[in-house]
């Protein structure tokens, strides 16, 4: 048996006949506020739940179906989605800071305020969603960010190389030292840098220190 109980006042939200959450079938569970800290939910069935300011760090999701699940405000830090369905989730304001998110799918997503940074969203499908997040240092290799908003998003120091960017939309995006090589920029073509949008500093390749007064 498996109580899963809230992260403060210790309440029990659900309890399971089983020895394990691997590959559970939570569809529709309503879990807010609830503890799932370090929980093993690979390959798990949790859409249309409620999670949202639930204690998810360090908690393993890998390939689990969470489509148009709540999120938001959750605490998922150090956790690990690779490979998870997001699609349409409600992620505003939830902590992802260096987790793994690799191929995961969050197409239509609402990240906004969300904190990624240092995730590794490498292959990620982030299109058409709303990305308005902090992304600094995180690693979108390869990543799908076609149509996604990232209006004022902190991109500093992030990876972007390989990413589709086509449609996004970057104004007052934070860019300086995002790597863009083999980029496609929001016009549909391969540029080594993305602009940035006016204000706001546009990554480009930094000059040797000899040309520093030039």
């Amino acid at each position: 048996m498996i109580q899963i109980r809230h992260k403060s006042t210790g309440a029990v939200l659900l309890e399971l006949d089983a020895d394990s959450l691997a590959g559970a079938k939570l569809t529709g569970a309503r879990l807010q506020g609830a503890s799932l800290q370090g929980a093993d939910l690979r390959g798990s069935y949790i859409s249309n739940a409620d999670l949202r300011e639930c204690d998810l760090r360090g908690a393993n999701f890998e390939n689990a179906n969470l489509n148009a699940t709540a999120l938001d405000a959750a605490n998922a830090a150090h956790s690990n989605f690779s490979g998870a369905d997001l699609t349409d989730c409600s992620l505003v304001g939830a902590d992802f800071s260096d987790s793994n998110l690799s191929r995961v799918v969050v197409r239509y997503g609402r990240l906004a305020g969300a904190n990624l940074s240092g995730a590794n969203l490498t292959k990620a499908d982030l299109s058409m969603t709303d990305l308005r997040a902090n992304l600094s240092n995180a690693t979108l290799y390869g990543a799908d960010l076609r149509a996604a908003d990232l209006t004022g998003a902190n991109l500093m120091g992030a990876n972007l190389e390989e990413a589709n960017l086509t449609g996004a939309n970057l104004t007052c995006a934070i860019m300086a030292r995002a790597r863009m090589r083999g980029a496609i920029d929001k016009t549909g073509k391969h540029a080594a840098v993305v602009a940035a949008g006016a204000g706001k500093t546009t990554a480009k390749p930094s000059r040797p220190w000899w040309q520093f007064w030039g």
